[in-house]
């Protein structure tokens, strides 16, 4: 009897350190959004409590890739964009993947820079610092206004 009850006793241990051990990953992930301006600067928001504090600094944008073509009669943009945001607690490096429309052929002063809107996904590719093999990803939004581009990325990083 009392090697049954010693079993039981392990096992329920056992589940309980596999319930805290899963949960541990899942507990660190904290949901952020990151403001750009252009490409050329950045504010990092923690939405959550977390290890991740509020940061800013500059950023760069690398499109890495893009291709356009007609969905239901409109002309719909694919970019691959590589950012760079450097903060005073470490860089960050993403990798996001946007669907760019334009909203009109030209803006109120008759230049060709047109103003558009897009959605897509993005992850972390890498960091340094605070974001040291931080992983996660989100969604991501665009508003371009003609040289005027602001950028929202949504979602969860997870620092390791």
């Amino acid at each position: 009897m009392k090697a049954l009850q010693a079993v039981f006793v392990v096992l329920a241990v056992a589940v309980m350190l596999t319930s805290v051990a899963a949960a541990g990953p899942e507990a660190a992930k904290q949901r952020v959004a990151i403001d750009m301006q252009g490409g050329q600067s950045f504010v990092l928001y923690p939405l959550r409590a977390g290890s991740l504090k509020r940061d800013a600094g500059p950023s760069t944008a690398d499109p890495q890739s893009g291709r356009s073509f007609v969905r239901q009669g409109q002309q719909v943009s694919i970019y691959n964009i590589a950012y760079t945001l450097r903060g005073k607690q470490g860089n960050l490096t993403i990798q996001e993947r946007n669907e760019w429309v334009d909203v009109s052929q030209k803006n109120a002063s008759g230049f060709d820079y047109r103003p558009g809107v897009a959605i897509g996904t993005w992850k972390v590719v890498s960091g340094t610092g605070a974001y040291a093999k931080a992983v996660g990803g989100g969604r991501s939004a665009h508003a371009g206004m003609g040289k005027q581009w602001f950028i929202r990325l949504s979602g969860y990083l997870t620092p390791r």
